[in-house]
This record gives structure tokens, sequence and C-alpha cells, in this order.
């Protein structure tokens, strides 16, 4: 008897191989066909004979709306996710239909259903940039910061106002900020542009200038590229030029891993200065939240240097400092962000231990 049951369990475990092995020759047969209504007609045989294949059936219905026909590929597409909601590729499929047919509402309600899941999803975050950027595409924006020192050295100031534009082919930013430093004050213009080649793959463009140079750099030049390579993975290669009295070279990259809701990045910078060469590390991890899968609040922890981004003189790399940080980014209305960050690094030096605390806070409306 025992040899019997062993047998029928194997059987059956052949016989459902076989027919998974069926089904996927099937789709891979309608992908390839040589016209989209061949790949149709095989899919709607194969549908007729096994109406559960949640597989064949998301095929079906995205062929359906790559070919325009946008109400059978919504009924397809909702078949799909009524027997599982969780089927990420169906709902992005359903998605993109919607946005291609002009009905933008129920396009953002589903790139918000897969952001609060998968907020570093591609196709997502581009449906939900392009809404945005035929929707409401301005935001202003206003940022402070202050760092406190524990020696007698006076506090350092910045403000930051910042314009930003929504387009079609990516995020225009245009910047003014005003720093106090050591008795001076500077200012320096920015623009940037965050262009969109294809779903995970955009870059950052950036250039600035200072008309009194004490403070910022005389000109400052920034381009950094990122793609998604699958699997929620992200990496990035960047260049940064800021013209001090001496030009420095700053050289990174970043590997980041999306996991659920949750974001792991790890970043690297190298300065090429005069007196040789200085390094920077960066690990941030994020949590996202909110209806929209933008919100986030996150933990880091850096040596080297305490800013992300560097944009002027405080902001580059010191060997021998350790810096931990906190920051929040969170949408508080439908129009209106709220932004907070704060920092704690310790330096050593000769005539002892250095501490700067750092507190940055700021708002964005959009309209």
């Amino acid at each position: 008897m025992r040899r019997l049951i062993v047998l029928a369990a194997a059987c059956a475990l052949i016989a459902a191989s076989a027919g998974r092995a069926a089904a996927q020759d099937v789709l891979n047969q309608a992908r390839s066909a040589s016209t989209r209504a061949d790949g149709l007609a095989l899919l709607e045989k194969h549908l007729a004979a096994t109406p559960a294949d949640l597989d064949a059936r998301t095929l079906y219905g995205l062929m359906l709306s790559w070919a325009g026909r946008y109400d059978e590929a919504r009924r397809e597409l909702q078949r799909v996710l009524a027997a599982a909601p969780g089927y990420t590729d169906a709902r992005a499929g359903l998605m993109n239909g919607e946005w291609w047919s002009g009905r933008t509402a129920a396009a953002r309600e589903h790139s918000s259903y897969i952001l609060q899941r998968e907020p570093g999803h591609p196709e997502a975050r581009l449906v939900r940039q392009r809404i945005d950027a035929a929707g409401r595409p301005w935001t202003v924006g206003l940022h402070a910061v202050v760092d406190t020192f524990s020696d007698d050295r006076s506090a350092w100031h910045e403000e930051l106002l910042s314009v930003s534009r929504q387009t079609q082919a990516g995020t225009i930013i245009a910047r003014a900020s005003r720093a106090s430093r050591f008795g001076l004050s500077d200012e320096q213009v920015e623009i940037e542009f965050y262009p969109v080649f294809r779903p995970g793959t955009y870059a950052f463009v950036g250039a600035g200038a200072s008309p009194n140079h004490v403070l910022y750099p005389t000109t400052r030049l920034a381009l950094e590229v990122y793609h998604a390579i699958g699997r929620g993975v992200e990496v990035s290669a960047g260049y940064r030029r800021l013209a001090f009295g001496d030009t420095v070279h700053v050289y990174g990259g970043a590997l980041s891993k999306y996991a659920g809701s949750w974001l792991l990045t790890a970043r690297m910078y190298h300065a090429d200065v005069v007196d040789g060469g200085d390094s920077s590390a960066h690990l941030l991890t994020r949590r996202y939240f909110g209806a929209d899968g933008t919100s986030f609040a996150g933990i880091g922890y850096s040596r080297g240097g305490n800013r992300d981004e560097i944009r002027g003189a405080g902001d580059l790399s010191r060997e021998g400092t350790h810096t931990v940080r906190a920051e929040l980014n969170a949408l508080v209305t439908p129009r209106a962000r709220l932004m907070l960050d704060a920092r704690a690094s310790r330096a050593s030096r000769v005539a002892g231990e250095l501490w700067q605390r750092t507190f940055g806070a700021g708002a964005a409306i959009r309209f």
C-alpha cells in the first residue's frame, strides 16, 4: 500500500510539472507570435481550456491593452485581481491601461496601491510622475538648516528656497541657497534636472554658481545615472565638480535594495583634493508609508562626511568623522509635505573631540 501511495504521489507531481511546463510553453509562444492577433488567439484557446491560469490571463490582458482594447483588457485584469489582489504584474498592467486610456483617477489609484507595497516599483513611479506632471506640476519648498558645535565657534545657518516643475520628461528644480558661517555669508543658485529615460532608468544633472564664492564653490556641476537592475535593486554612479580655489573632483556611487516598504542604500564618495584623496561611506535605511507610498522615515550612519549630497565646503568629508542621522519626509495633506532631518557628528582632533549637531526643517506645497 505504501508503495502505491508513493507511486501515486510521484505521478501527481510529474503531471503537475508537465502542466506547468505546457502552460509556460503557451506563454512563450504567445509572446513570440508573428502577430499580436496570433498571440491573442493562442491565449484565448488556452484560457478556454484552463480558465484558472492567472499568468496566461494576465498576459492576455496586457496584450489587449497593447492593442488599444482597453475595456476588454480591464475586464481580464480585474478577473486576475479578484482572484489574487496582490498580483503586481496584473495591477501594473491595469494601471498602464487606465493611464493610456485617459482614466487618470483609476491609474493614480492603482499606482498608489503598488507604491504602498513596493515604493521602488519603476512603472508605478513613472506613471505617478506623469500623472503629477499633468495635474499639479508645480512645487515650492523652503528649507532651513542649523549646525551647532561643542566648542566656542558660532553656529552655521543655511536657508534654501526651491521651485520644481514636474514634466513628462522628468522633474526640473531651481534652487537659491544662502549660508552663514565663520561670520561670513554667501549665496548660490542651482538648476537640477531628473530626466527619466525608461521605467527604472533616470539621471540627476545639476549645475550651480555662486557670485561671491566665499562658502560655496564658484561653480558646481553634478551628474549621476541610476538604473534598476531587477529584484528591487538599483545602482548608480556619478561625478561632482566643485570649483573652489582648488577644484575638487568627487566620484561616487550607490547600491540600493527595495524590500517591500523598506529601502536600504549604501553610498560611497571619493574626493580628489590638493593634498590627496578623501573618502566617505554612507548607510541609510528608509521605511515608506502613507496612502500613496511616497512618505518615509529613515535612519543612517556615515563615516567621513555628514551630507549625502555635496554642495559646499561644509559638506566635504572629514576623515575620522562619524555621523548618525534620522529623517522624516511626510505628506501631511494631499498638497503639503513636511521634511525633518537631525544629525549628530563626532570628529577626532588633536585638541579633542568635536561634536557637530545639525537640524533641518522644511515644507513644500504642490499646486
